[in-house]
């Protein structure tokens, strides 16, 4: 009887016992020869390593290690061991690299171990929430790595004698607020960068575990340990508990820094943006900085060209997402307008192209100018970008031409069927309105507004007395020239040439300004005139012409007067070509424009060569600025002969008053200004005073009615 009451006692108490055995919570390690070894893994460019440990000895010992299928005799890094009673991270790096913890290890107590590293930055090992981190820096750790031995080896150190729970592998280097969030508790099973996680929640607790020889990878990646050695059965070398973490007590997932990045999403090329970044304390710019400077040559493109900018923030080094923008670089618009030539007090609109809109320095687009000035316009695009444009606005004083031809000294020039046959024509007219951009010198040069083989209008000369002059050959080769005086640049002039077969005359704004007698007559050359070129060599001038005219007569400096400030009809007698130059438009794209029009009944259509006819260089210009309301008096001398055998006498000459004038009979004397134009007209007998205060300051001139002769006084 008492022997069935032992039994049944066993028994009950073989139940009892087995109903309160606990299921593995951690893996103990006989501290001999028992290891797991993970296969399935490959070197890594940043990993970390996690476990909680516990210690039955504080003899130098591994822990976990990454090894290859050589074993753990031959390769060795990614390594936690305790060496003289402290844990250190080991690496291999081409060199051995130690980082150790300061944290104090004792035996029986469970730490919480994380060792991480990231190629050529540095290494770090965390205990308890407590983090070093290596003041060197690291290469690219060992490649070798193929898979992780938990639980010891005999390279250098003993094998591990005490108890693991919770290892993690992970493919990235944590920070530190990740590794504490996640310490205390189970991550149930997957997790991002997470490619190793072992629970050691297999087995019953010391008991014959013997069929369970597997350490379940739940991260997905079926990275699962092999047991190997050990005995599983009884409390050591098997699954044991309690654990360092209550099994199935899980963590909230850790929430990373999330940065957004804020700024200009479109920049005008040349324009300056700034890209702030929130969410974290610091920030890696990956790509692009976080003020952008666009340039010039982000204009090339005829469309906007899109750069995008990244960033990634930390906060207690844990890093944040990667924010990324887009900004548009979009081009400043280009905006097409030439300097402009405008009518003195004349409405003048301006009308440049390339943007959307435009505003002026000058308030408006329509100015009526009455000086040169300078205008700035600024142009701006659909999306807001802005581009200045500062031009010149000429002016002068517009008469009745609608236009002239401009010639850029280049290789403009117009050619004229106007041919020179001295036996049918001895008298000859040449006259035109014209203006160049520099007064005429004396160089290599040989040009001129109009040129013929025999008789011409010269700017340009090798000779000094034939640079601004009007010049004729005559029969026996010998060429004669009358200086038109002083010709300035940027300025109009009215021009004129005569010859009579015997004298050369030259007019400059309706005045005589020389004359010159020949022999021999009109050259019979063979040759048409050109308008802008010499006739035979390649010498082309730089300037405006207006008004253009031939005649095969010589005009007297009456008739000359009469017309030379309105356009003619085009039938006066003796007028032989006309061009007036108003085929084009002044500075508009008149590209189809070839020939200038006579306006004779000659038919002595001009050919207009080598002109850009856009702009406004080498293209249609302003007309000349003459009016017909005032013409000059002629006189009978010319200027050079002023003051020489006059039958009257001034004085003092310089006044700034009072004229004093003696005449031997009573005649009427004009004052002329240097345009020959009367501005006072007085009879005057004996001698008389002539109150002149009232003219404004320069130079006259007083002229006899009955000689035509005349004087030169100067107003002070």
């Amino acid at each position: 009887m008492i022997k069935k009451l032992l039994l049944v006692a066993a028994i009950l108490g073989g139940v009892l016992t087995k109903t309160k055995a606990q299921v593995g919570a951690a893996l103990n390690f006989d501290g001999l020869n028992d290891y797991v070894v993970a296969t399935g893994y490959s070197a890594f460019n940043e990993y970390t390593v996690e476990t909680w440990v516990k210690l039955n000895n504080i003899n130098d010992q591994n822990i976990i290690a990454g090894t290859n299928s050589s074993g753990p005799l031959t390769s060795l890094s990614h390594n936690l061991r305790l060496v003289g009673g402290q844990f250190v991270h080991a690496l291999y790096d081409g060199a051995g690299k130690n980082l150790a913890s300061t944290a104090t290890v004792t035996t029986g107590v469970w730490y919480h171990v994380a060792i991480s590293a990231k190629n050529n930055n540095v290494m770090k090992i965390t205990v308890n929430g407590v983090e070093t981190i290596s003041t060197f820096s690291i290469g690219t750790s060992w490649t070798g790595l193929t898979q992780f031995r938990f639980g010891g080896n005999a390279i250098a150190l003993g094998p591990f004698n005490g108890e693991l729970d919770e290892v993690r592998i992970w493919n990235r280097q944590l920070c530190l607020a990740e590794i504490t969030n996640s310490m205390n508790g189970e991550i149930a099973t997957t997790a991002t960068d997470l490619i190793g996680n072992y629970h050691f929640n297999q087995g019953v607790a010391g008991a014959n575990n013997s069929g369970i020889t597997a350490l379940t990878d739940v991260s997905g990646f079926n990275h699962n340990g092999t047991l190997t050695n050990m005995a599983l059965n009884n409390t050591t070398s098997n699954w044991v508990s309690p654990g360092a973490v209550v099994s199935g007590t899980t963590v909230p997932p850790f929430t990373s820094p999330v940065v957004s990045i804020t700024g200009n999403t479109l920049v005008c090329s040349g324009a300056t943006t700034t890209l702030t970044a929130s969410g974290a304390t610091n920030y890696d710019w990956t790509s692009g900085p976080t003020t952008l400077t666009t340039t010039s040559t982000y204009v090339a493109a005829s469309n906007t060209i899109t750069t995008t900018f990244s960033v990634a923030g930390f906060v207690n080094n844990c890093r944040s997402n990667i924010a990324t923008i887009t900004v548009s670089i979009a081009p400043n618009p280009t905006i097409n307008i030439v300097d402009a030539y405008a009518c003195s007090g004349i409405s003048y609109t301006f009308n440049p192209t390339g943007a959307n809109t435009y505003s002026y320095s000058s308030g408006s687009s329509v100015i009526t100018p009455t000086a040169n000035t300078t205008v700035t316009i600024t142009g701006s695009s659909s999306v807001g970008c802005i581009s200045t444009k500062t031009i010149s606005v000429f002016t002068q004083v517009c008469g009745q031409s609608g236009s002239s031809l401009s010639m850029d000294g280049i290789n403009d020039v117009v050619n004229t069927p106007v041919n020179f046959n001295s036996t049918t024509y001895q008298n000859w007219t040449y006259e035109c309105w014209a203006k160049s951009p520099s007064a005429p010198v004396s160089n290599n040069g040989y040009d001129g507004p109009m040129y013929g083989a025999n008789m011409g209008i010269i700017w340009n000369h090798g000779s000094p007395s034939f640079a601004g002059a009007a010049s004729v050959q005559s029969s026996s080769g010998t060429y004669w020239e009358a200086t038109y005086g002083t010709l300035l640049g940027n300025t109009w002039y009215h021009l004129a040439a005569t010859y009579d077969g015997t004298v050369l005359r030259a007019y400059k704004n309706g005045v005589l300004t020389a004359s010159v007698t020949t022999t021999g007559g009109l050259a019979n050359v063979a040759g048409s005139l050109m308008i802008g070129r010499h006739p035979t060599q390649l010498h082309f001038w730089e300037g405006a012409i207006d008004e253009a005219r031939v005649w095969t007569v010589a005009r007297t400096c009456a008739e000359i007067n009469q017309n030379m400030n309105t356009e003619l009809t085009g039938n006066e007698a003796g007028l032989k070509a006309y061009y007036k130059f108003n085929e084009g438009i002044p500075m508009g794209t008149n590209t189809g424009i070839t020939s200038a029009l006579d306006a004779t009944a000659n038919a002595n259509t001009a050919s207009v060569i080598s002109f850009a006819l856009t702009g406004n260089s080498s293209n249609y210009f302003l007309g000349a600025p003459f009016n017909n309301s005032t013409n000059p008096v002629c006189l009978t001398t010319s200027v050079g002969e002023i003051n020489m055998n006059v039958p009257f006498s001034i004085y003092p000459n310089p006044t700034s008053s009072i004229l004093n004038i003696e005449v031997k009979e009573q005649t009427q004397i004009s004052i002329l200004n240097i345009l020959g134009e009367v501005v006072k007209t007085e009879t005057i007998n004996g001698a008389s005073k002539l109150d002149v205060s009232d003219l404004t300051t320069g130079v006259y001139f007083i002229q006899d009615s009955k000689s035509g002769k005349a004087i030169k006084f100067i107003k002070e």
